[in-house]
């Protein structure tokens, strides 16, 4: 039993979260869902950045005030991730972080501001 469970850990640890497009959350936004952007930018980065998604909540991989930030980010929401990361390797690790506290449905944007950006999508200054 106890290597059942440690096995099924071992996975749930290798699992990410499945990304989603720009052009998925548009459309999304666009028949009303509702969607929580997280900027998982590293905070060096978000320091020099002029602008963000409308709405969005600062939670980055390195963020101290984890605690302070959580209990604004609804749960029962879709949650979007995004960095400026190759790879998403920051909004990954953000979307890890809200699946490691409970949050289902965590989703980290392909390519990132970028293809938001070039998808069309809102920007807002900071």
């Amino acid at each position: 039993m106890e290597d059942e469970l440690v096995e099924k850990e071992k996975v749930r640890d290798t699992l990410e979260a499945t990304r989603v497009t720009a052009d998925e959350i548009l459309a999304r936004l666009g028949r009303g869902e509702p969607i929580v952007f997280v900027d998982a930018r590293r905070a060096d980065v978000w320091s020099d950045a002029q602008e963000k998604l409308p709405g969005a909540v600062r939670l980055g991989p390195d963020d101290g005030a984890r605690d302070a930030t959580l209990p604004i980010i609804p749960s029962h929401r879709s949650i979007v991730t995004y960095c400026t990361c190759p790879h998403e390797a920051s909004s990954a690790a953000v979307a890890r972080i809200l699946a490691d506290r409970g949050y289902a449905d965590v989703h980290p944007l392909y390519g990132g501001l970028e293809a938001w950006r070039k998808a069309g999508g809102a920007l807002v200054p900071k």
